[in-house]
């Protein structure tokens, strides 16, 4: 499989607070020129995040998010993407370290 169209796994962690950290990524990929693909939200203890950005932003985005409190893992050592502009997807999963407890929802009944 050629390397642009293998995903990126991201794996992080952050004390933020949840939707602030979120809107921060949001804004992070929008700012180097990406886009949310898909956003799965677990409770209040993980996002994860489909994102899609050029390969050789990534770089980019694992020191913003580094600066914005979201310790980022190193990503697995790849080959170099043979072009920097092509698109690449890549997978975001954010642990919030925090004391709440878990989030409730309410899941509405359904007539039946």
């Amino acid at each position: 499989m050629a390397d642009m169209m293998r995903i990126l796994m991201l794996n992080a962690v952050t004390r933020r607070e949840r939707k602030d950290a979120t809107s921060f990524v949001f804004d992070t990929v929008n700012r180097l020129g990406g886009w949310i693909d898909d956003v799965q939200m677990y409770s209040n203890l993980m996002n994860t995040i489909r994102l899609t950005l050029t390969a050789g932003a990534y770089p980019a985005l694992i020191a913003a998010l580094r600066e914005g409190d979201i310790a980022v893992d190193e990503p697995e050592a790849g080959p170099a993407p043979a072009n920097p502009a092509a698109e690449r997807m890549a997978t975001l999963q954010i642990t919030f370290m925090h004391d709440e407890p878990d989030m409730k929802r309410d899941v509405p009944a359904v007539p039946g």
